[in-house]
């Protein structure tokens, strides 16, 4: 099991977003959280994901497990070349023992999974399109644990992904790790088509 969630729940102000919320994730796992706009979805990733804390219950994570998250909204220092992103993420998820080299060999690697070429990866953020500002924010997420997570959390991934976008996203989400272990995936989506594709 690589995440349990036990009676969780969230209010904002006097809203009750979900209470009562049980949830467990295991290996391989590819769930979709879908529901009306304001039903509290992303609140729940968020959760999951340790950003936010629930008013009750527990979220409990299995030891050594790498989760990430990737947002709705991708934000970026303004004006940074795409590679220089994900070269910080990496160096970042590696800690103080690592040296430039090993986040460079990280950053490579999981940009060329990722379908990054020459020109994408030395373009600064601002000049990339939606989907390939997604393609990065992928990339930030993955450098950031080493580039083989066990868990992904992914908030509305399809927005902004033209059908090549979405078919290269449903490849990757389905894909098996390395020595054929399989990420976890939740996911908020609108998107019924990708829902269909991809949720187990």
């Amino acid at each position: 099991m690589l995440l349990t969630v036990q009676n969780i729940a969230k209010s904002h102000g006097l809203r009750t977003l979900f209470h009562g919320v049980c949830l467990a994730v295991e290996e391989g796992d590819r769930i979709g959280l879908i529901g009306p706009n304001g039903t509290g979805k992303s609140t729940l990733l968020r959760i999951l994901a340790r950003e936010e804390e629930p008013d009750e219950g527990s979220v409990t994570v299995a030891r050594g497990v790498r989760a990430v998250s990737v947002p709705q909204h991708d934000r970026f220092p303004h004006g940074t070349i795409a590679r220089t992103i994900v070269v910080e993420a990496a160096r970042a998820g590696l800690g103080d023992h690592t040296d430039e080299h090993e986040a460079e060999v990280v950053a490579e690697i999981v940009m060329d999974k990722l379908g990054f070429d020459a020109t994408h990866a030395a373009a600064k953020e601002s000049a990339l399109s939606g989907g390939w500002r997604k393609r990065l924010a992928f990339a930030r997420a993955l450098a950031s644990c080493g580039g083989e997570p066990d868990l992904l959390l992914l908030d509305e991934p399809t927005n902004h992904l033209d059908l090549d976008g979405i078919e290269w996203l449903e490849r990757f989400v389905g894909r098996q790790a390395a020595g054929g272990r399989s990420f976890a995936t939740v996911f908020v989506t609108h998107d019924r088509v990708f829902l269909e594709n991809v949720a187990t």
